[in-house]
C-alpha cells in the first residue's frame, strides 16, 4: 500500500517525457550542423579541382616546343678557296719629261681620263723651234742640190766625187732635221697609256728635269689582285679558273675575275704561293687599293639540295637535323658536301619536301611535340 501512495503523490507534478522524444531535437540539430559543415567544405574542393585542371593544361602546353622550319632549296653551290687582299692596277706609269725645260702649259688635271698619246703638258720651245726651222731650211737646200746633182751626174756633167759630196750633205741635213724635230716633239709630254690621271706634280713655270715624275697615269679598267694560296690547295688552282670578288664598298654585289697565273714556287716562310687574279672592271667603278674578298672557284655542283648551316647540328662526328612530321620532331642523320657561305649541300638524308627545324632546335629531342610558328623561305 505504501507504494500506491507514493505513485498517488507523484501524479500532481505531471507526466514524465519519454527518452525517444528527447532524441528528436538532438538529431535535427546534428543534421543541420553536418549540412553546414558539408557546404562549407565543398567550395574549396571545387576551386582546388579547377586550379589543378588549369595547371595540367598549362603543363601540357609547355611540353609543346615552338619551332621555325624551312624546306631545302635547289641551286648551284661551289667549292672555293677564299682569301683577302687589295686590288692593284695592272698597268700604271709615272710620266717624265724627256728633256730639261720650263713648263709652259698643262692640259690635264687629276681625275681626267686620257688616251695613249694625249698631251699632258708642254715645255717652252721657242729656241728649239728656231733651231728646227734652221734645220728645215738647210734640208730643203741640200735636197735641191742633191736632186740637181743626180741629173748632172747622169749626164756626166759632174764628177763622182762631187756627186758623193752632195749626197753626204743631204743625208747630214736630213739627220739634223730629224734631230731638231725630235727635240721639238719632246717638249710635249705625252701619256704612255690610256687611263686616268691620278697625280699631277708639276706647275706652270716649274723647271722640269728628266728625273722628276710629273704625272701618274693608272689604267682603271685593267686591275688585278694578288692572293696567297696555302700549300695544301696549291694543286687545286689552275690558270683560267673563275674567281668571285666581293668588296665592302659595294655590299650585295659581286665582281668577276680569272686566275691569270700562279707562282711556280711556294714560299718556305709562309707556306703559300702567290697567285694573280685578273679583275674585270668594265664599268670602271673599282679603284686600286680597295679591300676585296676573293673566292677562287674549284668546283661547282649544279642543282644541289641546300640547307642553311644553322639547321645542322653536330653530335660527335655525326651531322643531323630535326624534321617535323605531324607535329613530332624526328631526328635525321645527314651527309653534307660543299659549303658556301651560310649554305651547306645535303648529299643524303633529306628530300626537297621535308620540313627542317631551323629555329628552336637547341635542346630538342626526337619524339618531342612541336608547333610550327613560321615556315621560312628556302
Amino acid at each position: 500500500m505504501p507504494s500506491r501512495s507514493r505513485r498517488a503523490r507523484a501524479r500532481p507534478f505531471g507526466r514524465r517525457p519519454g527518452f525517444s522524444q528527447l532524441l528528436i531535437p538532438i538529431a535535427v540539430v546534428a543534421c543541420l550542423f553536418l549540412l553546414a559543415m558539408t557546404c562549407s567544405c565543398s567550395r574549396p574542393g571545387r576551386e582546388d579541382t579547377t586550379e589543378a585542371r588549369e595547371r595540367d593544361k598549362g603543363s601540357a602546353e609547355e611540353n609543346i616546343v615552338p619551332v621555325k622550319v624551312i624546306r631545302p632549296s635547289r641551286g648551284d653551290i661551289v667549292q672555293s678557296i677564299q682569301a683577302t687582299t687589295s686590288i692593284e692596277a695592272k698597268r700604271e706609269a709615272d710620266v717624265y719629261s724627256k728633256m730639261t725645260g720650263f713648263c709652259d702649259r698643262i692640259f690635264v688635271e687629276e681625275g681626267d681620263p686620257v688616251q695613249e698619246g694625249d698631251r699632258l703638258a708642254k715645255l717652252e720651245d721657242e729656241e728649239i723651234r728656231l733651231t728646227f726651222e734652221q734645220a728645215a731650211a738647210r734640208l730643203d737646200k741640200a735636197k735641191n742640190d742633191f736632186e740637181r746633182a743626180v741629173e748632172l751626174h747622169a749626164g756626166g756633167l759632174i764628177s763622182d766625187q762631187a756627186y758623193q759630196d752632195l749626197s753626204v750633205q743631204f743625208r747630214l741635213a736630213k739627220s739634223e732635221y730629224d734631230l731638231s724635230r725630235k727635240r721639238l716633239d719632246d717638249t710635249s709630254i705625252l701619256s704612255p697609256l690610256s687611263g686616268v690621271v691620278t697625280e699631277r706634280d708639276v706647275k706652270l713655270s716649274d723647271l722640269v728635269s728628266t728625273t722628276q715624275p710629273l704625272f701618274k697615269i693608272v689604267d682603271l679598267y685593267t686591275l688585278e689582285a694578288e692572293v696567297h694560296i696555302p700549300e695544301q690547295d696549291y694543286a687545286k688552282v689552275q690558270a683560267g679558273q673563275e674567281a668571285i670578288l666581293k668588296i665592302d664598298a659595294f655590299p650585295g654585289k659581286s665582281f668577276s675575275g680569272r686566275v691569270e697565273r700562279k707562282s711556280p714556287v711556294i714560299d718556305s716562310r709562309s707556306g703559300t704561293a702567290e697567285t694573280t687574279i685578273a679583275v674585270e672592271n668594265p664599268e670602271g667603278v673599282l679603284r686600286p687599293g680597295m679591300f676585296v674578298r676573293v673566292q677562287i672557284v674549284i668546283a661547282v655542283h649544279p642543282q644541289a639540295l641546300i640547307l642553311p648551316r644553322e639547321a645542322i647540328l653536330m653530335q660527335g662526328e655525326r651531322k643531323m637535323v630535326y624534321t617535323v612530321d605531324q607535329g613530332i620532331a624526328r631526328e635525321v642523320t645527314v651527309q653534307t658536301g660543299f659549303q658556301e657561305g651560310d649554305n651547306v649541300e645535303i648529299l643524303d638524308g633529306l628530300a626537297g619536301e621535308d620540313r627542317v627545324v631551323v629555329r628552336g632546335h637547341l635542346g630538342l629531342q626526337g619524339g618531342t611535340k612541336v608547333r610550327v610558328i613560321e615556315e621560312l623561305d628556302g
